[in-house]
């Protein structure tokens, strides 16, 4: 038998006065399933309440299997009743609106004592991993609401029942309460995988990817939360982190277990990565989006900020295409892959495997896919270099290991790093989309060059300088001042 208790005291100011609850979990696993006890008592001052509604949310392990839930109504409860919210998410809901709280008072009556808010007996619920835990789990004990008899909220907050899932951002997230990390940058989330000691060969190949860096030994995945009910769908399969108990309708769980470094290993994490685990060794969970051969949508996350990405394998005019390589611990090496009950021996199951192994696969070391959009800016090299997105009606297209690179912009100048020699063709775009001035140079050698350039009359603001030479194209956002 395991118990867990957890004790929050919560205080909330309203206009009526002071709600207080003080709520104590008891779960109880047994081999027939478990029981879990929520015991409470509320005090309130000032105008005190004339009845009230106690809501508590639970969420199941498997989208559409219902759980097989009986609840024991507690005393003074006018009514109990259990309602499915969603595929996965279950709310019993305690009707008490003929039960008074006067001001300064106590439910129950006597001070310094709690009561049962009641039995949730789950039958089998631990069967094939699947369980009934409070919802939602990640956030700790946030799943108690207390209503007035009106449908005014007097403690606590219902949950959003969306799947929450993070994407990998370069620039930080645009919601606040992020977690500072480097750069003083937000972020919702990061994992940090402390790789090989010896002989380390964890780097990024191809275009650099937003949301990743490798530094030395580390490997670090950046992330902001977004919550949908089911994932856009692209023609290509895709892949995000899982952040809840649940993937969106329509998406496959499963999970990377990387064996880190043993030796002085430093793997570590900021924010609430829950079902994802960081410690001696890193869980990653992750979401598999099938492909629709239909869409036509080129990008699953064109409304979110422009710079992020996805974990994916494809060639795709506007999408770059970069690997992430992490040399994990060679010695005793544990590396895993966990599918959620996809079976190689089905057909049909061991296509969708194969499919999330074109993304990322490995053995001993982990290789990750990622695609990044390229219509809009990239890094930031220079003073002058902004990242801000800009809306010019031009395709950029990302940086490869040999294409020419921008330093700079200045009223005289425009400063590039060729990588090889050829003829150079540089364009600078309006935040209309006019370009207003082209600039060629015959062949020039690899190295930095000052490109000069009239700019006349020219206001300051944000534009777009492109520069193509072999072939190779490469653009960013700068500030003309």
């Amino acid at each position: 038998m395991k118990k867990i208790y957890l004790l929050i005291l919560l205080v909330v100011s309203m206009s009526f006065g002071r709600i207080e609850l003080i709520a104590n979990w008891d779960e109880q696993t047994t081999p027939d399933g478990s029981i879990f006890v929520p015991n409470f008592r509320i005090s309130s001052q000032g105008a005190g309440v004339n009845g009230f509604k106690v809501y508590a949310y639970f969420s199941n392990d498997e989208a559409g299997e219902v759980p097989n839930l009986a609840v024991t109504e507690p005393n003074g409860a006018k009514s109990i009743t259990i309602d499915p919210k969603s595929s996965h998410v279950y709310r019993v809901v305690l009707d008490f609106s003929d039960t008074k709280i006067p001001a300064n008072g106590y439910f129950p009556s006597y001070s310094g004592h709690t009561i049962a808010l009641f039995d949730a007996y789950i039958n089998k619920a631990n069967v094939a991993n699947h369980a009934l835990r409070p919802y939602p789990w990640g956030k700790n004990f946030h799943n108690i609401v207390v209503e007035s008899k009106d449908g005014k909220v007097l403690f606590g907050k219902h949950p959003n029942l969306s799947s929450r899932v993070g994407i990998l951002s370069k620039s930080g997230c645009n919601n606040s309460g992020g977690f500072y990390y480097s750069d003083k940058k937000f972020w919702d989330a990061v994992i940090r995988i402390n790789s090989e000691k010896k002989d380390n060969k964890s780097k990024i190949s191809g275009a650099q990817p937003r949301g990743v860096e490798v530094s030395g030994r580390d490997v670090s995945f950046e992330f902001c939360i977004y919550e949908y009910d089911e994932l856009p769908k692209v023609s290509y399969d895709y892949v995000v982190l899982r952040m809840d108990e649940q993937c969106p309708v329509g998406s496959y769980p499963f999970r990377r277990h990387h064996d880190t470094e043993d030796s002085y290993g430093s793997n570590f994490s900021f924010g609430p990565l829950w079902p994802s685990s960081v410690g001696s060794n890193v869980d990653i969970e992750f979401c598999f989006v099938p492909r629709d051969p239909k869409s036509t949508r080129m990008y699953p996350f064109d409304e979110l900020s422009s710079n992020t990405s996805i974990f994916a394998n494809v060639n795709r005019a506007n999408l770059a295409l970069s690997s992430v390589h992490v040399d994990d611990e060679d010695d005793d090496n544990a590396n895993s892959w966990y599918y959620y009950g996809l079976s190689k021996k089905k057909e049909n199951e061991k296509a969708i495997i194969n499919r999330i192994q074109n993304i990322m696969s490995g053995g001993n070391n982990t290789t990750y896919f990622i695609v990044t959009k390229v219509n809009s800016s990239l890094s930031k090299s220079a003073a002058e270099i902004d990242d801000a997105p800009i809306s010019a009606g031009e395709t950029l297209v990302a940086a490869v290991p040999h294409a020419p690179a921008i330093k700079g912009l200045n009223r005289s100048a425009v400063s590039v790093e060729l990588k090889s020699e050829g003829k150079v063709k540089v364009s600078i775009v309006n935040a209309n989309g006019s370009v207003i001035a082209n600039i060629a140079q015959e062949s020039l050698q690899p190295g930095v060059h000052q490109i000069k350039w009239n700019s006349g009359m020219v206001p300051s603001g944000r534009y777009i300088v492109k520069v193509e030479q072999n072939g190779m194209v490469n653009a960013k956002n700068v500030i003309l001042k």
